[in-house]
């Protein structure tokens, strides 16, 4: 049978290099998303580290006869809970006062945080298009916690079942015990993704994130404390380990079909590897896995991970990340934070005053951060008491689209004659004011679109109108294929389509961004217009527009219609989300593009015609 060493030194080599390449790859990705495409795999590679830790801590307690339910959880809440409450209340009192919109309706997610459920709060949110597009949240990354949380409260389950197979049979078959429950939750992720689909279930659940965790825990079990002073070539595993894991950081984009067909499953194995060379082998490397750096990241991950996103969507939704430097200010406030939030727990949970390393922090300037902390966790307190649990324009925004989907279908159902006949008295009117009447226009769009219906109506009699909530670029074909089949389909076609993912960036997106187009522009007396994308806080806004802009090199009868540029400085004309038109943006949104269609059909009487 396999004993554990109890008499090994109590730090393990390596961990703290491990958790800074975590960390860094995280709040890189944070920062620099279409740059650092992977560094979300830090995530994986935080859950096998927990997962270890959770088992070795476990067993070597248990040996030492000190393991029991109220020391685990006591340990665990004294660990995770002061860090993460003096993060919330102080980001959302200081959120009061400079981003009030972020916190309107924070009550909801904020109990879901600390009930330890985030991540499921999250996917539910998500499945509603509403609260997807309006609750952009300095709290999102805490979905995290929330699966490590869940976890914490079911380990001592997993526990007793490696202790009873240790106790049995040996303790190399209770670590298998873990390794094939581990082995089966992996495989829920390949086996439910499918092309397509909406990733939040698969990316936020325990259920298919759990296995992670799980497979550091057979990491921790599998693990004697023997080790190694000399291994040239686990010197040499490890460094193609951390070259693999730098080129997916760089490479694996967290849209890729490969991610969930087995990518984030290779790299979880890959970072277990790592983690069992670094405790066999560690000690040989010596500095080059053990310095004051890593050390210090180390020590400080989780208050910078719990601190990053605050930051950067306080810089986000102030604009600040436009200032020169901007990465370099967001850094410097996450560290800042971070070590006088760690200063101020070690002060409530071990009555330590932080000293003469602080060298930049003496405990005066100490003593006012925290009043001030005290004033922000004040309002932090009063904002989750007296917060809404629906945003105000959130409920109007979904009443207007509601109301407007209604009409449009009342539309279709119209009479084919009553419509002709509306048509030809909006062709008359125009034609008595000397105007030309834009009638028989196709639209095909997504919920800005909709928003915009009733101006859009006023604007282009007669128009055939299918606008719907949360219509990717993908869904396009089919509608122009039953616009045509009900001959429908006109001569002027408009495509508002962009807002809800990628129509460009890889090959997937792409495909179905081209057959739309090589279907309209079938017909060579077709014109096609296609609005592109405003919204600042989408992070393919850029990447779609730069795409659209380029379409009429290879499509000359498409025209872009450039919504981006009209709308960028009026922020009046949306509602909360910065992505949605209000009644006022409704018209510009229509009278832009009847503008547009006027000018590119060579009406240019009509281009300075305001939309009714």
């Amino acid at each position: 049978m396999l004993a554990l060493n109890t008499q090994q030194k109590r730090r393990l080599p390596g961990l703290d290099a491990l958790r800074t390449l975590a960390i860094v790859g995280v709040t890189l990705f944070h920062m620099f998303p279409d740059t650092v495409k992977g560094g979300y795999l830090g995530v994986s590679l935080f859950f096998v580290l927990s997962g270890f830790l959770l088992a070795y801590t476990s067993e070597r307690d248990q040996e030492a006869g000190r393991f029991s339910l109220l020391r685990y959880y006591g340990k665990k809440l004294l660990r995770i809970y002061p860090p993460l409450l003096l993060m919330l209340l102080t980001s959302i009192g200081v959120f009061t006062f400079l981003a009030p919109a972020s916190i309107e309706a924070v009550r909801p997610e904020a109990l879901s945080i600390l009930l330890g459920c985030n991540n499921w709060w999250q996917i539910s949110q998500s499945a509603d298009y509403f609260a997807r597009m309006m609750n952009a949240s300095p709290f999102t990354h805490l979905w995290f916690l929330g699966i490590e949380l869940q976890f914490f409260l079911l380990w001592p389950l997993f526990f007793l079942l490696f202790s009873l197979f240790n106790r049995v049979f040996s303790r190399r078959v209770g670590a298998f015990a873990i390794l094939i429950i581990a082995l089966d939750l992996c495989l829920l992720m390949p086996l439910f993704y499918q092309q397509g689909m909406d990733i939040t279930r698969l990316y936020y659940g325990t259920d298919t994130r759990s296995y992670a965790l799980l497979l550091g825990a057979a990491v921790g079990f599998f693990y004697t404390g023997g080790r190694e002073k000399e291994n040239v070539f686990a010197g040499a595993l490890l460094l193609a380990g951390l070259a693999v894991t730098v080129a997916a950081c760089l490479i694996l984009d967290g849209s890729s079909p490969r991610v969930y067909e087995g990518g984030m499953l290779s790299l979880t194995l890959l970072f277990c590897a790592m983690l069992a060379l670094l405790l066999r082998y560690g000690d040989a490397m010596g500095s080059a896995v053990e310095n004051r750096f890593f050390r210090w990241v180390g020590k400080k991950s989780y208050a910078i991970f719990l601190w990053q996103y605050p930051v950067l969507h306080l810089f986000a939704v102030r604009g600040w990340d436009s200032l020169p430097y901007a990465p370099a200010l967001e850094l410097a406030a996450i560290l800042l934070l971070s070590i006088w939030s760690d200063a101020v727990t070690d002060c409530v949970t071990r009555l330590h005053l932080p000293g003469s390393e602080f060298f930049f922090m003496k405990r005066l300037a100490f003593s006012l951060t925290c009043l001030a902390g005290i004033v922000c966790i004040a309002y932090g307190i009063t904002g989750i008491a007296f917060s809404k649990n629906v945003k105000a324009d959130e409920a109007a925004l979904r009443q207007s689209l509601t109301a407007n989907a209604e009409k449009l279908a009342a539309e279709k159902e119209a009479d084919a004659q009553q419509k002709a006949e509306e048509t030809r008295k909006a062709q008359e009117a125009a034609k008595a004011r000397g105007e030309a009447a834009l009638t028989g226009v196709t639209m095909i769009g997504d919920s800005v679109m909709l928003g915009s219906a009733d101006s859009l109506l006023a604007a282009f009699p007669g128009a055939h109108i299918d606008a719907e909530v949360s219509r990717y670029v993908g869904g396009g074909l089919d509608i122009a294929k039953a616009f045509a089949a009900q001959g429908q389909l006109g001569n002027v076609v408009v495509i508002a389509l962009g807002t809800n993912g990628p129509v460009a960036g890889s090959e997937r997106y792409e495909v179905g961004t081209r057959a739309l187009l090589d279907y309209l522009t079938a017909d060579p007396n077709r014109h096609i217009f296609w609005v592109n994308v405003y919204g600042p806080r989408l992070k393919w806004q850029d990447t779609n527009n730069a795409y659209i802009a380029h379409i009429p090199e290879s499509y000359p009868t498409v025209t872009v219609v450039d919504w981006y540029s009209t709308v960028k400085d009026h922020p009046e004309w949306l509602v909360s989300d910065h992505i949605h038109p209000n009644a006022q943006g409704a018209k510009a949104y229509a009278n832009l593009l009847r503008n547009t269609i006027a000018t590119r059909m060579g009406q240019e009487g009509t281009k300075n015609t305001p939309a009714p």
